[in-house]
């Protein structure tokens, strides 16, 4: 009878879903494909023959990804966001400390970057496309400005938000200035800081596409444009499905870091 019950419990194990098969990772599958479906419908049956449709987009994946111009496009673009986004992080948390915990610096400063952060910075590239040139240089500058900004507001929010338990043991300890600003107000601000470089990353792709359209800069932007012009939209999308999987996949690595470095925090 043991042996029996056994086999009816591996049985029922065996027909049944695998842990992994969530509600919530299907739902995201099974609105993709009704959306594909209905597109590859529209198109085919409304639409000219040179709208890009998902079965074209799959068909000029090969041609796309075995040219030298996509992958030049690819590194130009992507090595330029990466740069931005390191010396943009670097500069935001250094100014957001600063204003958290010194409060006079927080006066002169707050007013202005927090203004900066609420305008839409494409308002300000063909500023910044005239100040720098119609160059590579204005795309990383843009890139650095969308996620210096993002970056200095939160981090000073998180370590302006510090619980006063944790600076009155470590004024208790001897903490000084410099104890207090990278011992715990950073390490206390990290799930904002990291929140922020996230937002930055997003900004920081628009706007490096927006920079390449405007000032004809070579790059993933720029062949968009270039290749929607031609009617190839097909190939056009490839270049946009690409920094889309780009971006989801720094969310997900951004998520991943927050709880290594946060492993207290757990909001998703």
């Amino acid at each position: 009878m043991a042996a029996l019950g056994s086999r009816i419990e591996t049985g029922s194990r065996a027909g049944a879903w695998p842990r992994w098969l969530t509600r919530e990772r299907v739902a995201p599958v099974v609105a993709g494909v009704a959306i594909l479906v209905v597109w590859q419908v529209v198109v085919s049956t409304q639409l000219p023959s040179f709208v890009a449709r998902p079965s074209g987009i799959v068909m000029a994946i090969p041609e796309t990804l075995a040219s030298e111009e996509f992958w030049g496009d690819v590194v130009v673009t992507l090595g330029s966001i990466l740069e931005g986004v390191a010396i943009g992080s670097a500069a935001g948390i250094l100014i957001g400390v600063a204003m958290g915990r010194v409060r006079e610096l927080n006066w002169f400063l707050s007013t202005y970057i927090r203004a900066l952060y609420a305008l839409p910075l494409i308002a300000l590239v063909p500023i910044v496309i005239i100040w720098v040139g119609y160059q590579p240089a204005a795309r990383l500058v843009i890139v650095i400005i969308s996620v210096f900004l993002p970056v200095a507001v939160t981090t000073a929010d998180g370590t302006r938000a510090i619980s006063k338990d944790y600076l009155d043991v470590g004024k208790m300890f001897g903490a000084r200035t410099h104890n207090v600003w990278f011992g715990i107000a950073l390490p206390s601000a990290m799930p904002h800081i990291v929140a922020g470089i996230e937002l930055g990353f997003a900004r920081g792709i628009t706007n490096a596409i927006a920079v390449e359209v405007l000032a004809s800069v070579p790059g993933m932007g720029m062949s968009v444009f270039t290749k929607s012009n031609e009617l190839n939209e097909n190939a056009s999308l490839v270049y946009v499905v690409c920094l889309g999987v780009f971006a989801v996949g720094v969310r997900a690595g951004m998520i991943r870091f927050r709880h290594w470095l946060a492993p207290w925090y757990r909001r998703t």
